[in-house]
């Protein structure tokens, strides 16, 4: 098992570096396949093949691009490690199986997902409309095959088990989005949540379920509740502070799949 392990966090690394590509290139609308090979983002030198080997690469280079000699963000190896990670926690959750792989593909996306709706405010479309396509996919193939079949009694079943399940989850996670959106305009003539938030919930609804949905928003709601009074008070613009939801969202929807949460028996 510690050799599947190891492979597993390989790979999360590896597709790690992938991630930042798609976390530098999605906002500005850019393509995250051409040019297929990493640039400085302040040079924009194409990087060599040992420069661009996970966290290993950033350390040896204490940082700095070895051409301008450019600070490089911290986030490139954070999001290395947490693709690493993400590869690790997937296979010891759920095992070898295509669950773990359907999961592990998940936390990628969530990955990306929260460090541009931190440094942007939003969401990309790229990422959470294919993501509803593949929850519908995953539905059907759950309907007629038993590759996500869920144990009997389990409290938590990672992956959508049929395809009104999955439909079920979209309808619902991006409808109860949708209708406070305009409950909150309504109110106040401002915009509240954003479109990207309500697409997010309808992916992780469409991919694990109706059942995922509510704590996803429960736990979602409080850890921004939370985080926001904290964020209005350090900024001092009160109400006025700008505080993204996905992320909170995303946390959400991780302690679902992986936090032994008894409150959940109760959705």
């Amino acid at each position: 098992m510690d050799w599947i392990l190891f492979a597993a966090f390989i790979l999360g690394l590896l597709f790690g570096s992938f991630l930042n590509v798609c976390i530098y290139r999605l906002p500005l609308r850019l393509s995250v396949s051409s040019p297929a090979r990493s640039y400085c983002p302040t040079c924009k030198r194409t990087l060599s093949a040992l420069e661009n080997i996970p966290v290993l690469s950033w350390v040896i280079q204490l940082g700095r691009c070895r051409g301008c000699k450019g600070k490089i963000s911290g986030q490139y190896p954070l999001v290395e490690l947490l693709g690493g990670f993400a590869g690790v926690a997937s296979v010891l959750r759920f095992g070898v199986t295509p669950t773990a792989g359907v999961i592990f593909f998940l936390l990628l996306s969530l990955i990306v997902v929260t460090f541009i709706d931190f440094e942007h405010k939003l969401i990309p479309d790229r990422i959470t409309k294919p993501g509803m396509i593949i929850g519908f996919g995953l539905g059907i193939l759950s309907q007629y095959t038993d590759l996500f079949r869920c144990t009997a009694g389990a409290t938590v079943c990672p992956v959508t088990q049929g395809a009104m399940d999955s439909l079920l989850g979209w309808l619902i996670g991006a409808g109860f989005f949708q209708v406070m959106y305009w409950g909150y305009y309504l109110a106040t003539k401002k915009h509240g949540l954003g479109g990207g938030d309500i697409k997010l919930l309808g992916m992780t609804g469409a991919i694990m379920g109706v059942k995922s949905v509510a704590p996803t928003i429960f736990l979602g709601s409080i850890l921004g509740a939370v985080v926001g009074v904290v964020f209005m008070v350090i900024s001092g613009k009160g109400r006025e502070t700008e505080i993204p939801f996905g992320p909170w969202l995303v946390l959400g929807a991780v302690v679902y799949l992986f936090g032994e949460v008894t409150i959940f028996n109760l959705f």
